[in-house]
């Protein structure tokens, strides 16, 4: 829906373009339009990966406080009786879910790069980010869906 807007926006067909875009090239316009195809898609990931926390930190609370029998929650209680809510994502909650959970190591890898780029992008993309690949929207997506089908097998077993 993003991406149709922007793609009308710099079309003919938008009212206002000949106006907005008077000075520009082709070429100019073209740029611009994928600039901002970059920065909708590059916002949505933000928003999946935040998702993604979210769904991990939901998870290790709802685990702790309902005192579910199970090894990994056993071990998210322990590890919450240290760290309480200020456990990190990266270092503790994938660890563990590695260890006692049912991700897999390149799942968890996949993961901690995902957030590489979510760090690259929150602090403003002055350096050049080390990732390993190339991220967007739909890469980032993938990779949710990944998560909510671990998390989602994970809580039938419960």
């Amino acid at each position: 829906m993003v991406e149709e807007a922007i793609h009308l926006y710099y079309t003919e067909a938008s009212p206002g373009f000949e106006t907005r875009f008077a000075f520009y090239t082709e070429d100019e316009v073209l740029a611009e339009r994928d600039e901002r195809l970059y920065e909708a898609g590059a916002a949505s990931a933000m928003m999946v990966l935040a998702s993604i926390e979210a769904a991990f930190r939901v998870d290790y609370l709802r685990r702790c406080y309902a005192r579910y029998r199970d090894r990994l929650s056993r071990t998210l209680r322990t590890l919450y009786q240290d760290k309480g809510e200020r456990v990190s994502l990266t270092d503790d909650l994938l660890e563990v879910w590695k260890d006692h959970g049912n991700l897999t190591a390149r799942l968890v890898g996949d993961i901690r790069s995902a957030f590489g780029y979510r760090h690259w992008l929150a602090h403003g993309r002055y350096y050049v980010a080390k990732l390993g690949r190339q991220y967007d929207f739909a890469s980032v997506y993938n990779l949710a869906r990944e998560v909510e089908q671990a998390l989602s097998s994970r809580r039938s077993t419960n």
